[in-house]
């Protein structure tokens, strides 16, 4: 099952990288990696993205991460963009927001692999113009 629309995911990096930096805060999962490595995990905690990329399905669009106040630190972050938060004011916010949706759905799909999952995967067929019957 495919989780991206390749061409989409694509233009979508394409228009993030003309847009660095971009201002985002760390969602769920990245919160808890923090955790997990022992350093700051405030929600509030501000970072830049300077880096983007798109991985593939496996990664989705990825992110390179720094803070933007802490000079000092050069610690650097990769994070896929669904597990981020983007700034609202963005002018591209609601594009990464339907991104992100969509691909945390296909991925839940595709992790309850039951008969329901498959058929939320089918594409809806189109209507065969029945214009011409029989005997005409």
């Amino acid at each position: 099952m495919r989780i991206d629309d390749y061409n989409a995911a694509k233009a979508l990096t394409k228009k993030l990288n003309e847009s660095l930096p971009i201002k985002a805060w760390a969602g769920k999962e990245f919160l808890k990696t923090l955790k997990q490595k022992r350093e700051d995990a405030d929600p509030d905690r501000e970072f830049e993205i300077d880096f983007v990329s798109y991985s593939g399905d496996e990664g989705g669009i990825m992110c390179g991460l720094k803070e933007p106040n802490n000079a000092e630190s050069k610690e650097k972050y990769v994070s896929s963009i669904t597990h981020l938060k983007i700034d609202p004011n963005h002018p591209l916010a609601a594009e990464v927001q339907a991104y992100q949706r969509q691909r945390i759905r296909k991925l839940m799909l595709q992790n309850s692999r039951g008969f329901k999952a498959e058929l939320m995967t089918l594409e809806p067929t189109k209507n065969k113009n029945r214009s011409k019957g029989f005997g005409k």
